[in-house]
């Protein structure tokens, strides 16, 4: 009976196993690729979050009788220390009076260029006369 060695690999083995292992490291990195994008993507919408709120609670901590009724332009100040918000940006607020008697309506928006287009957050709260900043 004539016995064959088995000590190594045959070249056909590499092959197929070359190619297999080419197949994963190709999907791996690929699949590294999509998270890193959807990471990229979801730390941007936080910090448009954490802008708005900051901005929101800038106004809350303001004595009402310094609150003025209109829009402003606060791209300069919120957005500054973000350069991973891509340009166009923009960050404004608009104040408008509810009640003269003591009731007025904040609305926040920042917006921002990402990669898949332009995304936009948008806040808004009443701030009252009777409350904690008189």
């Amino acid at each position: 009976m004539n016995k064959r060695s088995s000590n190594g690999f045959t070249i056909i083995e590499l092959v197929v196993t070359m190619a297999f292992m080419g197949i994963v490291i190709v999907a791996i990195s690929e699949l590294y690729t999509g998270v890193r994008q959807a990471n990229r993507t979801a730390n941007n919408y936080t910090i448009a979050i954490q802008v708005a709120q900051q901005l929101v609670e800038k106004y809350r901590n303001t004595p009402y009788s310094n609150i003025a009724a209109g829009t402003t332009d606060v791209t300069s100040s919120a957005l500054a220390p973000y350069p991973s918000l891509l340009s166009p940006r923009s960050a404004t607020t608009t104040v408008t009076v509810i009640d003269a008697a003591g009731l007025k309506q904040l609305d926040v928006a920042v917006s921002y260029k990402d990669r898949a287009g332009t995304k936009d957050v948008r806040l808004s709260t009443l701030i009252s006369y009777k409350g904690v900043n008189r």
